[in-house]
């Protein structure tokens, strides 16, 4: 076996586990940024959400107050 071709069989495989590592890892910090994206959108639809229980509970607070 040459040189050339023990640096072919070794180096090859080498380099393709790294470029899959590499691909693996920048598709997982695209998860991971998608996912916070989904957590700030959760949290604007909590706050959103609160704003509504608020209105609907003043709104029947007063429907309330004019039945009696």
């Amino acid at each position: 076996m040459t040189n050339a071709q023990l640096y072919l069989a070794v180096g090859f495989p080498i380099t393709a586990v790294l470029t899959a590592l590499v691909v693996s890892l920048a598709q997982i910090s695209g998860i991971k940024e998608d996912i916070a994206d989904l957590r700030t959108e959760m949290r604007d639809i909590r706050a959103e959400l609160r704003e509504i229980r608020s209105d609907i509970k003043l709104l029947t607070g007063n429907i309330y107050e004019m039945m009696k």
